[in-house]
């Protein structure tokens, strides 16, 4: 993962939000806290530490619901997010995918596939993938293609995924 960032570091943009948007919520979620203390509690209290610990349950929480997603239902998508990378005619292989939402009839997914961009350097293209289920398994109902250099898309997901 941190190589890769250091290959293309503007794929840092999104995580530099994602972590203020969580840096954020942490700071309510203080006000919150510090509004609702005892005023007679005399004690060592540091907001700096509601702070971080906050920040880092905000921001992991959305990871680790994707990755109980995936865990529960990768396997069962994973000829529906190939289809998806073969119809949107990528050079490269799929890398990775993640599973933000799925039921029996529909699952969103994030899938991130290697190609190359049109200097033959290589590049992570990430893609948003809507599938379905079908009688025979999950197919690919509709991509988007959210960031690739060859394709000039430069956007990001929430949580971030390069």
């Amino acid at each position: 993962m941190w190589k890769d960032l250091l290959e293309d570091p503007f794929s840092m943009f999104g995580l530099v939000g994602y972590l203020m948007m969580c840096f954020a919520v942490s700071c309510v979620f203080t006000v919150l806290v510090a509004m609702f203390r005892p005023i007679k509690q005399q004690d060592d209290w540091k907001a700096w530490r509601v702070i971080l610990g906050s920040m880092i349950v905000v921001g992991s929480l959305p990871y680790g619901y994707v990755e109980a997603m995936t865990a529960s239902h990768g396997q069962l998508l994973k000829h529906g997010v190939q289809e998806s990378i073969d119809e949107a005619e990528l050079n490269g292989r799929l890398q990775f995918f993640k599973v933000l939402f799925a039921n029996e009839k529909v699952a969103h997914v994030i899938a991130v596939a290697s190609d190359k961009n049109e200097f033959g350097l290589p590049e992570r293209v990430v893609m948003d993938v809507n599938l379905k289920a079908g009688k025979d398994g999950w197919h690919s109902d509709s991509y988007s293609i959210v960031s690739s250099f060859k394709r000039q898309r430069d956007a990001t997901t929430m949580p971030p995924y390069w």
